[in-house]
């Protein structure tokens, strides 16, 4: 069987470049992929395999830099090696590139003997580091060692880095025997170690498999390798967070904000249905689907059973808090008991933030000790001053979620039932029961 030649795409605005650059690099033995912008370029990388990348900067709209950025977010520089081909000589513009995680830099005009030189030395480099990575048959056992193109469970090819946080990372993989792409989220190495760690790890994946709803992202296996690495195997979403959208839009309109709340009312209240508090509800939490943006609730990895929570257990062994205090209710930070009322604050947090621009509580301290009080002891300020466009039904019932009394606050069933009618008209009046 013979090897596949090394992949490497070009990426230049002016079709030219990429034309020459492409001939003579075929005529060298590679296969060859283009791009002509920034996004294209990301979208090759995307869905195709690539040895290596060629990258000018000085592109309309995206530049080299900022494609590169995106590279170095998902791949390291042993993994894609990536080559800037510019005109820019300046050697600021030279150590910014090498900063930002380039391999090397080559001027225009390109002097390609010595840019194949470059290529083919950077490809063997990648080819030793390869060489040092666990195979199918000889899996990661550590965290660390679970990077892209490893096998995780003997069926998970990683594929590229797509999420992650302190407690665990997402890869974009690859199931070998269905011939899927899937979403692989890998325990850090931080929590590696951690006996309680593992043991939420394993939770989130019991838990997140008894919440069957088409709002809450799908859980389709979990595991731990032979050499111990932990791993959870999810549907692939595509798409982006209400944190990103909140990012670009600062607010939303009271329709949009109800039609995108309301079908993650329904998946919570699917979860409290059979036990399960998500513990974490906030924008980054919640993620909008395909075309049609569809909402979906993410990381169930901090959930706790309602019959764990009761016990008081709102801390971990070490006292660390499980969740965001920015949207936490109020009896979190207490030791006392918790349940889906407190989803339920969480989610009316959210919904302010939504429709206000800004989050309820604000405090002037940095001292997260001063946020904690706003929480247990302030009421937030009227939303309708902040939106004059929310109806005072709407503002009633994000009031009613933000009670500091966990009983007063309306169940998410509830909750889903009164902003759907306020998405399909933000002035119909709200029930009694929800805002009394």
């Amino acid at each position: 069987m013979t090897e596949r030649p090394a992949s490497l795409l070009v990426v230049d605005d002016l079709p030219a470049n990429v034309e020459l650059m492409a001939r003579r690099l075929e005529r060298s033995g590679f296969e060859v992929l283009t791009a002509y912008e920034g996004p294209g370029a990301l979208e090759v990388l995307r869905t195709q395999a690539v040895d290596l990348v060629l990258l000018d900067i000085m592109m309309p709209g995206m530049t080299g830099l900022e494609v590169l950025r995106h590279i170095r977010a998902t791949w390291s520089a042993a993994v894609l090696p990536v080559i800037m081909v510019t005109a820019k000589t300046e050697s600021e513009d030279v150590v910014e590139a090498l900063g930002l995680g380039a391999n090397d830099y080559v001027t225009k005009p390109v002097d390609y003997p010595v840019a194949l030189a470059r290529i083919q030395a950077h490809l063997r480099t990648r080819e030793a580091t390869k060489a040092q990575l666990p195979t199918a048959d000889d899996e990661p056992r550590t965290p660390a060692q679970a990077v892209p193109g490893t096998v995780v469970g003997g069926r998970y090819r990683l594929e590229s880095v797509i999420g992650g946080g302190s407690f665990g990372t997402v890869f974009r993989a690859h199931h070998l025997e269905l011939d899927r792409p899937v979403a692989v989220k890998v325990l850090s190495t931080s929590a590696g170690t951690d006996p309680e760690a593992l043991a939420r790890f394993r939770r989130e994946g019991s838990s997140a498999c008894r919440v069957q709803h088409p709002n809450a992202v799908q859980v389709l296996d979990l595991g731990v390798n032979d050499g111990g690495v932990a791993y959870l195997v999810m549907e692939l979403l595509r798409g982006r967070g209400l944190d990103a959208l909140l990012d670009e839009k600062q607010r939303l309109t009271p329709r949009r904000s109800t039609a995108i709340l309301t079908p993650v009312c329904r998946a919570l209240a699917a979860a409290h249905a059979v036990g399960v508090v998500h513990r974490d509800i906030k924008p980054s939490n919640i993620f909008l689907h395909g075309p049609e943006e569809t909402p979906k609730i993410l990381d169930f990895g901090i959930a706790k059973i309602v019959g764990e929570a009761a016990l008081g257990q709102n801390l971990t062994t070490d006292g660390s808090l499980l969740g965001t205090p920015a949207y936490m209710a109020p009896e979190r930070f207490r030791r006392g008991p918790y349940g889906p009322e407190s989803d339920v604050y969480s989610l009316g947090t959210v919904l302010y933030e939504m429709l206000a621009g800004r989050l309820p509580f604000i405090p002037s301290s940095p001292d997260p000790l001063a946020l904690v009080a706003m929480q247990v002891e302030d009421e937030p300020p009227p939303l309708r001053p902040l939106c004059p466009e929310v109806s005072p039904f709407l503002e009633a019932l994000v009031k009613s979620t933000l009670d500091k009394d966990k009983h007063a606050r309306p169940s998410a069933e509830l909750l889903a039932r009164q902003l759907a009618r306020v998405a399909t008209d933000p002035f119909t009046p709200v029930d009694e029961e929800a805002v009394g």
